[in-house]
């Protein structure tokens, strides 16, 4: 996941994942949606500043309470704590600043977003496996085809779902169905410029696209898991097969 804190918290709080400020690529466009690409930017602008001094004084007040909290033990609560008042006292408007410019970013991203899908290659998605979680990684959704979309996570994506080796590596597929979204699991061996399948298991349907994603991710921790003894999906206990569709 980007280290972007504007990018973070539209992440957190729309669920778009974006890998770029795409709204930077229309603000020299001339037309109206380059009006609120521009309205965006300066609030977005705004809220890296809130929350750099926001880091900051966190920052701050950390490093003070560890002083203090040396102060009291050595002599005894003999020394006032002047400067961790300051932090304390500066700490409340900072976070009232910085939710206030959270709240504008929102506003301003959710009226451009009307306009603009969230990536400019139509045929490469953007995914948190963990809804609203930017902490959960990102996965990388790749269309195959009309409908079908391979899967892709990224280091995050794979250290949080304890399968690391597959970062950056196609996991397997989902598509819609009638019955939801199906996932597919497999890795892909590239032989002589082909790209073949291997250890393809079709997995329950579920009933959207992040719950298909964390299905393809939770079946590889279970098939790299000394227990799997070469079972198929239909095999799994009850217990392993409600993890994999949670």
């Amino acid at each position: 996941m980007t280290d972007d804190p504007v990018l973070t918290a539209i992440a957190a709080g729309t669920n778009d994942l974006l890998t770029d400020r795409l709204w930077r690529y229309d603000t020299g466009t001339g037309d109206p949606v380059a009006d609120l690409a521009a309205t965006l930017h300066s609030a977005a602008e705004e809220f890296t500043t809130a929350t750099e001094q926001l880091e900051r004084t966190m920052q701050a007040l950390q490093r003070e309470c560890a002083r203090q909290i040396q102060n009291l033990t050595t002599h005894a609560a003999a020394l006032r704590p002047h400067r961790l008042d300051r932090h304390a006292l500066n700490l409340v408007p900072l976070l009232e600043c910085h939710e206030l410019h959270r709240e504008i970013l929102l506003m301003a991203y959710r009226a451009w977003r009307r306009h603009r899908p969230t990536s400019r290659d139509p045929r490469t998605r953007h995914l948190l496996p963990a809804p609203y979680d930017p902490t959960s990684g990102r996965l990388t959704l790749t269309a195959d085809d009309r409908d079908n979309w391979l899967v892709t996570p990224d280091p995050a994506a794979a250290t949080h779902y304890a399968v690391s080796w597959l970062a950056g590596q196609v996991i397997g597929q989902i598509a819609p169905t009638e019955q939801g979204w199906q996932p597919t699991a497999f890795t892909l061996n590239h032989h002589e410029g082909k790209a073949i399948r291997q250890h393809t298991h079709i997995l329950p349907p579920v009933d959207d696209e992040a719950a298909a994603c964390r299905s393809l991710l939770r079946w590889w921790t279970i098939y790299h898991h000394p227990t799997w003894d070469g079972r198929a999906p239909a095999q799994l206990t009850t217990a392993e097969h409600d993890a994999l569709s949670a």
